[in-house]
C-alpha cells in the first residue's frame, strides 16, 4: 500500500460510470488516501483516512465486476472497495487513479481479464519453464511528499527500463552473490514505488533473469530497491540515468543505442539492439520523416471537439478545439506530402459526435486512427502539464509508444505516460487507434506554448513524424 500523491478530503458522493469504466468521488476536506490492489478475489481497495460516511452503500454491477461497496471501515476512516467476480483479475499497471482537482477524484480501471489455465486451487498455473518467464514480487510502505516514483518497468530481449516520473532518479547499482545465488539490487533514493505497479513476468529472456523483487525498504525517507536473481548464464549488467527512468543493458551490448534522455521509457527498451529501430531514431534526430509507400496507407484524423463545443476551457479562455484545429490539419498536410492517404473526421470547426467519427474510419478502411485533443484539470492545478497518449488495443499500443515517443523527444515537455482508456473513439474503432493529449490548457507551462503557432507546428510535425515511424515500422 502506498500514497497517492496528492491530497484528498470527506467523501461526499460517489459514481460507477460503466460505459467508461470509472469510478468517480469527490470530498471535501483534506485527506491522504491509499490504495492497494488485492487478490483472491481481486478487489481494489481505496481508504481516506480521517473521513466518516453518512451510511454503507453497495451497488451490485454486471460483468467482471461483481459489486462496489462504500463503508467505514474502522473509526473515520472510509473503505471504497472494486471486488471482481471469481475468475477475473485487472493489470494493476494500468489502473489510474487522479486527483482531478482538490475535491474531485476519478479512478480508471483498465478491462478485467479472465483468469485460464486454472488448476485445482483455483489459481494460474504456474509457467512451465522456470526460465521462460520470471517469478517476481512487489512491496510497498506508504510513502508521504513529493518523491520520485517508479512507474513501470518495460522488458525486451536487450535489457529492459524501470521507468520513473518526477526528478531524475538517484540509484546505485551493487553485485553480490549469496548461496551460490547472484544478484543484483539497484537502489533508488527519494524514490517511492507508485500504485499498481507489479512484478509482470518478463517474457523469455536470453540473459535468464531468474527473478525480479520491487520493494519500498524505507519509507521516510523514501528509498526503493529493485533486485534480480540471475541464473548463471546471465551476463553482467550496466546501468544509464536517463530522464525518465533507469536503463539497465548487459555489459555486451553497445551503450552506443541508447537514446538521449529526452526519450520516454517504454519505447527506449523497445529500441534497444535494433539496427533498423536505430537507424530510425537517428533519422528523427536529423529532423527526417520516415518514408513510406505513396499510396499504401490511409491514416484517419479526427480532431477533437469543433463547433459548439469547445471541449477544455483553460488559462485565458484557451479552448481546446482552438489548438486542435491549428494542429490537426498541419498533421494531415505533411502525411499527404509524403503519399499518405489522409481522412479527416471533420474538414472545418463544427461539431461531430463521436459514432460518426468511427464510422468515417471504418468507411474508410484505415490503417490506424489518430485523434487529437488538449487536456484540462481544474484551473487550481497550473502544475499539472504534459502529455499523454491513450490506446485501448494491443496494436494501439503499439503506435502509442511510437508516437508518444517521437513527441517528447522533438517537444522536450514532460511525460505523463501512455496509459489505456475506455475512450469511445478508440474503443469502437477496428483499427489500430490512439487519442493524444496534446498538453493542458490549465498547465502554467503548456497553455502559453499552446497559444504559440511556432509551437503548434512544431508539435504537428511530430505526430506526424511519429505515425510515419510507425507506419514504416510496420513494412
Amino acid at each position: 500500500m502506498l500514497a497517492l500523491p496528492a491530497e484528498a478530503a470527506r467523501l461526499q458522493s460517489w459514481r460507477f460510470d460503466t460505459e467508461e469504466n470509472k469510478l468517480t468521488f469527490t470530498t471535501d476536506d483534506s485527506v491522504e488516501p491509499t490504495a492497494q490492489l488485492i487478490s483472491g478475489p481481486t478487489r481494489l481497495v481505496i481508504d481516506l483516512p480521517g473521513t466518516s460516511l453518512s451510511r454503507p452503500e453497495t451497488q451490485a454491477m454486471d460483468g467482471a465486476i461483481k459489486e462496489i461497496r462504500v463503508n467505514e471501515f474502522e473509526n473515520d476512516t472510509t473503505r471504497m472497495v472494486v471486488e471482481y467476480n471469481d475468475g477475473y483479475t485487472v493489470d494493476p499497471n494500468q489502473v489510474q487513479v487522479r486527483g482531478e482537482d482538490a475535491r474531485r477524484w476519478t479512478v480508471q480501471l483498465p478491462d478485467a481479464i479472465a483468469l485460464e489455465n486454472k488448476d485445482s486451487n483455483n489459481t494460474p498455473a504456474a509457467p512451465s519453464s522456470r526460465n521462460a518467464t520470471s517469478e517476481n514480487r512487489v512491496s510497498n510502505k506508504p510513502v508521504q511528499g513529493e518523491n520520485t516514483r517508479i512507474q513501470a518497468i518495460t522488458a525486451t530481449t536487450e535489457g529492459f527500463f524501470i521507468r520513473t516520473v518526477g526528478e531524475e532518479a538517484n540509484v546505485s547499482i551493487e553485485r553480490f552473490e549469496e548461496n551460490g545465488q547472484r544478484y543484483i539490487t539497484l537502489t533508488f533514493d527519494q524514490t517511492a514505488v507508485a500504485l499498481g505497479v507489479t512484478g509482470a513476468r518478463l517474457p523469455n529472456n536470453r540473459y535468464s533473469i531468474r527473478s525480479w523483487d520491487i520493494n519500498q525498504t524505507s519509507a521516510s525517507p523514501a528509498k526503493a530497491e529493485v533486485t534480480l536473481a540471475l541464473d548463471e548464464a546471465s551476463p553482467d549488467w550496466d546501468i544509464s540515468t536517463l530522464s525518465g527512468g533507469v536503463l539497465v543493458q548487459p555489459k555486451e551490448v553497445s551503450i552506443s543505442s541508447v537514446p538521449d534522455a529526452g526519450r520516454s521509457s517504454t519505447s527506449t527498451a523497445t529500441a534497444i539492439g535494433s539496427d533498423r529501430q536505430t537507424a530510425a531514431v537517428r533519422q528523427l534526430d536529423a529532423g527526417e520523416l520516415p518514408s513510406v509507400p505513396n499510396g499504401r496507407f490511409t491514416v484517419v484524423i479526427d480532431p477533437g471537439h469543433g463547433g459548439r463545443d469547445p471541449g477544455a476551457v483553460g488559462i485565458g479562455g484557451l479552448q481546446e478545439k482552438v489548438v486542435v484545429n491549428d494542429i490537426a490539419p498541419r498533421v494531415a498536410e505533411i502525411l499527404r506530402e509524403q503519399g499518405v492517404n489522409v481522412v479527416m473526421t471533420r474538414e472545418s470547426d463544427i461539431e461531430v459526435d463521436l459514432a460518426p467519427r468511427v464510422e468515417t474510419a471504418e468507411r474508410a478502411n484505415a490503417s490506424i486512427f489518430v485523434s487529437i485533443h488538449a487536456n484540462a484539470i481544474s484551473m487550481s492545478r497550473p502544475d499539472v502539464n504534459g502529455l499523454e497518449t491513450y490506446y485501448a488495443s494491443a496494436p494501439g499500443q503499439q503506435l502509442a509508444n511510437t508516437v508518444h515517443d517521437t513527441i517528447l523527444r522533438a517537444m522536450g515537455m514532460r511525460d505523463r505516460g501512455v496509459r489505456t482508456a475506455r475512450f469511445y473513439v478508440i474503443r469502437n474503432t477496428s483499427m489500430p487507434a490512439i487519442l493524444i493529449e496534446t498538453g493542458f490548457v490549465t498547465g502554467s507551462e503548456d497553455a502559453p506554448n499552446m497559444t504559440n503557432p511556432e509551437w503548434r507546428d512544431r508539435m504537428a510535425e511530430a505526430i506526424a513524424q511519429g505515425i510515419l515511424l510507425h507506419l514504416q515500422r510496420g513494412l
